[in-house]
């Protein structure tokens, strides 16, 4: 029954308003009891916040350092909610954010040609040592300024100098997918259409069993499918286990890449002669003389004594492009790509995991847990594939959005040190 009444601040967007409404107790409930607030329900109001702040101070906040979130939402709305709760905005509304990428139906009007593309990028994750650290620096030394105290800090993370071939940040890998639709035309193909991204920091592994259920919604086995991706050999084992039936085809760019280096084994960095060398080569490359490529590069390492004067240096560079075009020879068939008006290079990968990544979630300073990092991860994919709109949607039609009542703990990540290539 209706007993009474209650009276409390309300964040809206358009400030704090006092909100007072009837109170619903148990008929049968002695003294004050367990309440029921049945217009908060109603309203879909969530632990003091409207659900429309709730989602524009996480949207700030996919875009932006928590910190600059809040300052950019003060300056508009001349009030913004506390840290803490922020972190609780974005860890409930990143709830849902993977449940709702999932069940996404394939968007209208694709084209006749899938296209995918892989790529990773490290962000980096906040360790156990630090973590104890950060958590016991909360309580400022007694007797100390706060200049002496935070160089006592400073001296306590003093970290020992990292050997040769060791990360620097402690960075965990985000595995990002990007999967569009070229389409037909009287000018040749256009695109991309209905770009959407998917990604994780779980391992490759689960970003392509993902991957596959998309592929699968976007046509793969129906339709012509074209896979891309570096020269990572993790991930083609999983596209031969995972997508073997689309059309593989090694990153342009990075090929070129390998030929540079290797044309210094024989031309000085930065000559005429060299950019002269890779332009051949190039020409080669798109007509699909991929063997002719590697018995020049054979000979030349052949000709190359094992001694004297930076010779081991280039017989390496030359054995490292040989190999490289040499296991990845059946993916370079660019000259039938080209021909077919496909896509040839990542670059919607390179992008993605630079926009998905590097701009939010590798700035100075920063040391992420490893479930906040997925979330705001997430919650990117939603925003930048354009499907933040749907997503608003969605949550404002799901059951009551609940606010999590304390932010989550950060969660350590000890990357293992990576070993120089013998």
């Amino acid at each position: 029954m209706l007993r009474g009444e209650r009276v409390s601040a309300l964040g809206t967007r358009f400030g704090k308003v006092s909100f007072l409404r009837p109170l619903g107790r148990r008929r049968d409930a002695a003294g004050r009891g367990v309440a029921d607030l049945p217009v908060d329900r109603e309203l879909g109001l969530c632990a003091g916040f409207s659900v429309g702040l709730v989602m524009a101070v996480t949207r700030l906040c996919a875009q932006l350092a928590f910190g600059q979130a809040r300052g950019t939402f003060r300056y508009f709305h001349e009030w913004t909610p506390s840290s803490r709760a922020v972190l609780r905005m974005v860890d409930s509304v990143g709830d849902p954010a993977r449940p709702f990428l999932e069940d996404l139906p394939a968007p209208l009007g694709d084209g006749d040609v899938l296209v995918i593309e892989v790529d990773a990028r490290g962000a980096p994750m906040i360790g156990p040592a630090e973590h104890q650290l950060r958590k016991a620096s909360r309580k400022k030394l007694r007797g100390s300024t706060r200049r002496h105290h935070r160089r006592q800090l400073k001296r306590a993370r003093a970290k020992p100098r990292r050997k040769s071939g060791e990360k620097s940040n402690n960075a965990k890998g985000a595995f990002v997918a990007v999967l569009y639709t070229l389409r037909r035309t009287a000018n040749g193909r256009e695109g991309p259409i209905n770009k959407r991204l998917i990604a994780t920091f779980e391992s490759h592994e689960a970003l392509f069993i993902w991957l596959r259920r998309e592929a699968i919604k976007r046509g793969y086995g129906v339709k012509p499918c074209l896979f891309l991706a570096d020269g990572s050999d993790h991930i083609w084992r999983l596209q031969k286990e995972y997508l073997p039936l689309a059309e593989s085809c090694i990153d342009w760019f990075h090929v070129i890449e390998k030929m540079w280096d290797a044309g210094q084994a024989f031309h000085r960095p930065g000559s005429l002669a060299l950019r002269l060398w890779v332009g051949r080569i190039k020409k080669l490359l798109r007509n699909g003389r991929v063997r002719t490529v590697i018995r020049e590069l054979t000979a030349a390492l052949r000709s190359t004594p094992k001694t004297g004067p930076g010779n081991k240096g280039k017989r390496k560079r030359l054995a490292d492009a040989i190999r490289y075009l040499t296991a990845h020879r059946h993916r370079m068939r660019y000259d039938s790509l080209r021909a077919r008006d496909l896509v040839i290079g990542t670059g919607a990968a390179e992008g993605a995991v630079r926009n998905l990544v590097e701009l939010r979630l590798d700035g100075p300073g920063m040391r992420w847990g490893r479930d906040r990092a997925e979330r705001v991860l997430l919650l990117r994919c939603v925003l930048l594939s354009g499907l933040w709109d749907e997503f608003s949607a969605h949550v404002a039609r799901a059951p009551a959005l609940k606010l999590r009542a304390s932010p989550l703990p950060a969660r350590p990540y000890e990357a293992t040190p990576r070993r120089e290539a013998a």
